[in-house]
């Protein structure tokens, strides 16, 4: 479940970095990848070794990655000086499927863990 709250953390961060109200400097190359954050570092080692073989396991590790790749997209976009567009890809785009994808497999492995 703190992975879940980490990943709705996310949507605040970045509205922040499109808006330029936070004090957060966001790098799209670290933030992009699926294996910086401690979600990530689990999904790539301890929770791969323990729970790789679970049938739920290889479709969260895709999301997560797509989830990453989608907000660095939107850091980019900033970057570049659309905040127009970065605001539109977090609200509509992939980043906002993604993002609840992200939660629904989240939630759901852990009930099925919890289950076991």
């Amino acid at each position: 479940m703190n992975a879940i709250e980490a990943h709705v953390r996310w949507k605040i961060r970045l509205e922040a970095y499109i808006n330029k109200t936070g004090e957060e400097q966001l790098d799209a190359g670290v933030v992009g990848a699926d294996d910086q954050c401690v979600l990530g570092k689990w999904l790539h080692g301890h929770g791969d070794e323990k729970f790789g073989e679970h049938p739920l396991f290889p479709d969260l590790k895709t999301t997560h990655a797509h989830f990453h790749r989608c907000a660095g997209d939107i850091i980019r976009t900033v970057d570049a000086g659309d905040p127009e567009a970065a605001r539109k890809l977090l609200m509509q785009g992939d980043y906002a499927r993604y993002s609840h994808r992200i939660k629904s497999e989240l939630a759901r492995m852990s009930l099925e863990l919890e289950s076991d």
